[in-house]
């Protein structure tokens, strides 16, 4: 039954507020409740068809208008009515450790994303979560893959010209699968937990949808330099540990596109190599240093053998 809903068929009719990370973290038993949307009278229609298939109970919370304007209702989904009626009255506060942990989500983690979180409503310029995260992170690490939520914008966006950038990210992007495996910011890219429970998600990607968790393995595998939100290239190519930093040998830039990445893409549009030597330098070549802040995130296939 589950291979209804799980499937590399990726054209079958389902719920498009659903995302299969959401739902293989509820197949692995990595999450009891998904918080998810459905923007239509046919989208709730296949939710509730999904819901008889895989004996689950829904709970809508409210209906509101999205970043686009568009109307549609907030919904929590999971096998437990406890666990529901629980993550309903955890929902007045999203912002809360309650709701965070309501979800599945690892404690520490949620801890992690409410303090950046707290100070950034007060400083407005503060570095996106990315480098908050990468900071927490071990150095001299690679991180798997599954760990990788650059192109997870969910609780990342809050300025307006976040919102402007966000609508241009999505479509250089249309049509183009971008979802993560883990459905939340983890508080590092280490953190035990995230990357035992991000495995198991992957586990259950690989068995239903062969095909597209091949796909997001390579997607979500490319070493990325990163300078901001929405100003970062990933790079078609493989991170290897180097004298206590990384070299890439990469074959210039892949997917997904930034839309404020004109300023690196200037030095990383061709093929070419990589060095980060440890102490916060990135060179394309030698002698060409890409500008200062810039960030390697060094994701890799072979993070976790």
């Amino acid at each position: 039954m589950i291979s209804r809903y799980l499937s590399d068929d990726l054209s079958r009719p389902r719920c498009l507020g659903l995302q299969f990370n959401d739902l293989a973290a509820l197949v692995a038993g990595v999450k009891s409740v998904v918080y998810t949307s459905a923007g239509s009278a046919e989208d709730m229609r296949r939710l509730d068809e999904l819901c008889a298939g895989l004996k689950l109970k829904k709970l809508v919370l409210e209906e509101r208008r999205d970043i686009s304007g568009a109307r549609i209702s907030d919904l929590l989904i999971g096998p437990r009515p406890a666990d529901l009626r629980r993550a309903g009255k955890a929902y007045s506060d999203i912002m809360s450790r309650e709701w965070g942990e309501a979800l599945g989500y690892p404690e520490c983690c949620v801890r992690a994303y409410l303090g950046w979180k707290r100070k950034k409503d007060r400083l407005l310029r503060i570095k996106d979560l990315i480098f908050h995260i990468l900071d927490s992170s071990p150095k001299g690490a690679l991180f798997p893959f599954w760990m990788n939520n650059v192109p997870n914008y969910y609780s990342r966006l809050g300025l307006r010209s976040d919102h402007r950038s966000f609508v241009r990210f999505s479509e250089l992007n249309s049509g183009a699968d971008r979802e993560t495996i883990i459905p939340w910011h983890p508080c590092s890219y280490r953190c035990p937990e995230s990357m035992e429970k991000g495995r198991k998600i992957y586990e259950v990607l690989e068995r239903y949808m062969p095909a597209t968790a091949a796909f997001r393995k390579t997607f979500l595998s490319r070493p990325i330099v990163f300078s901001g939100k929405f100003s970062y290239v990933a790079l078609d190519g493989e991170c290897r540990r180097e004298a206590g930093g990384f070299r890439v040998v990469h074959g210039g830039p892949a997917g997904p596109r930034a839309p404020g990445a004109g300023r690196l893409l200037r030095v990383l549009s061709a093929p070419g190599e990589l060095k980060a030597p440890g102490r916060g330098a990135i060179y394309a070549a030698p002698g060409v240093r890409l500008p200062a802040g810039t960030r390697l995130l060094p994701f890799s296939a072979s993070a976790a053998d």
